[in-house]
């Protein structure tokens, strides 16, 4: 397990109709729990924020490595409003929106 002190809370944005239990709760394939080498999105201050699942300290948070910044206004940057690409973040399972390439694909 890592260093819990280099992981940033944030303020992740509800993630809307995006959201895995509010919108997709009939996909089989967004039910998906994240695992370590999963992509996730969640929303943060008016950006969709890339991650890849670092580890599963538990069975409703992932720890992930920001990848991608996309605010909704401008093309993608390497930093936004104090989040920037290569941070460690907690991501709770309730804030993001997807998982993608999971080992199960």
């Amino acid at each position: 397990m890592s260093d819990m002190s280099e992981v940033r809370e944030v303020n992740w944005e509800t993630p809307g109709h995006e959201g895995v239990q509010e919108h997709y709760s009939d996909l089989w394939f967004l039910k998906q729990k994240p695992e370590k080498g999963s992509i996730i999105t969640a929303r943060y201050e008016g950006a969709s924020v890339r991650m890849e699942v670092l580890e599963r300290p538990d069975a409703e948070t992932s720890i992930a490595r920001v990848i991608g910044i996309q605010p909704d206004d401008t093309s993608p940057r390497d930093t936004h409003k104090g989040l920037k690409l290569g941070e460690r973040v907690r991501v709770p399972d309730s804030r993001r929106a997807f998982v993608r390439y999971s080992e199960e694909d």
